[in-house]
């Protein structure tokens, strides 16, 4: 972030919310039906004495004009919260009559624990880094797990400050557009009558799809099958080449009845997913390996994934990983809290 010195001029992150607002408002307007039109379905345009209704034109760019207004909802509780975060800062100093930053290192100061050579390791394996690499540097690693250690704390002090506060962020978010797609046929978890069902769109090979897989794990443990179906819908992306396979890999482990063994397998070892590494993970979930392999290498899916890709295209899902709750979107690997308020109001609604 850039900020300028001089009194008066504004930083470069509010600008930046100035104009998401104004896209946001824009979005919103040709949202609900066009610039300064009224009723649920208005005139947008006219030619040759034909009349168009917004249904007719923003039906088919719904989910893009949500994105608007959902990152211009992101930019502004982003805002909110570094806002109120700092006054309560503010407030703490003040009642300590010390500087922002004297209280900071008095209530997260202190040593941090050593970073050892296995802690480097561990994390530079998480990463799929490694030392052998020359670009990585030891002394960098540990010094920036040194500093990781003080940024958490600092964390955690001032979210202690925000549950205490009991902070309420008022800024209404703005709700998806109901989404119809099929279930039939594709991999699922719970319960079908389950009062909750949850497609997900997804890629074996996206890194933020893997950031959800214990996010729909905890979903299933809070919720159990009675109240939640979680249905998985594969969108392999152009850009990631061996999301494809393993989407084959893991319909296939599915028509074995093994298709969350091979789907957890796959999203731990994304770095090594090509056809022989595909094969060694049908021994290790417990498949029939001589009918894994010619259920793979025939291809026998092909179809049904590109038929899977070409709807969520179809009604404007264009990223991973998507999630449809009771055909409401939720997109990105959103943190546990939103799915369940999204899940809890989807309960009552019915």
């Amino acid at each position: 972030m850039f900020k300028t010195n001089n009194k008066g001029n504004i930083t470069i992150y509010s600008l930046c919310v100035v104009v998401g607002i104004v896209v946001g408002i824009l979005a919103g307007m040709a949202f609900s039906g066009g610039m300064g039109s009224s009723g649920d379905n208005p005139v947008v345009a006219e030619y040759n004495g034909k009349s168009v209704r917004a249904s007719e034109v923003f039906s088919q760019v719904k989910t893009r004009l949500f994105d608007l207004e959902e990152e211009v909802f992101r930019t502004k509780e982003q805002a909110i919260r570094e806002f109120v975060e700092q006054r309560l800062l503010d407030d703490e100093a003040k009642k300590s009559n010390m500087p922002v930053q004297q209280l900071l290192d008095q209530k997260t100061g202190g040593e941090v624990a050593e970073v050892t050579d296995k802690d480097i390791e561990a994390f530079l394996t998480s990463k799929g880094l490694s030392l052998k690499d020359p670009r990585i540097k030891k002394d960098d690693v540990k010094e920036y797990l040194k500093y990781r250690q003080k940024f958490e704390k600092r964390q955690a002090y001032v979210e202690k400050l925000r549950e205490s506060a009991k902070i309420k962020i008022l800024v209404k978010e703005p709700e998806s557009p109901k989404l119809t797609v099929s279930t039939d046929g594709y991999p699922s978890w719970g319960n079908a009558k389950a009062p909750v069902t949850i497609v997900e769109f997804s890629d074996f090979q996206c890194p933020f799809c893997s950031r959800a897989v214990p996010i729909i794990d905890r979903i299933k443990k809070e919720y159990g099958q009675d109240k939640v179906r979680i249905v998985f819908r594969d969108m392999p992306l152009p850009n990631h080449n061996r999301a494809l396979p393993a989407s084959l890999a893991a319909r296939c482990a599915n028509e074995q009845g093994k298709f969350w063994e091979m789907h957890n397998t796959l999203f731990e070892n994304q770095q090594k997913l090509e056809d022989k590494d595909l094969k060694d993970y049908a021994k290790t979930v417990g498949l029939d390996v001589t009918k894994f392999n010619q259920c793979y290498d025939s291809k026998k899916y092909m179809g049904d994934l590109e038929k899977s890709r070409s709807e969520a295209e179809s009604v404007g899902i264009a990223a991973t990983p998507s999630f449809l709750i009771n055909g409401v979107l939720l997109q990105g690997a959103q943190p546990f809290e939103k799915f369940k308020e999204k899940i809890d109001r989807a309960s009552k609604q019915g």
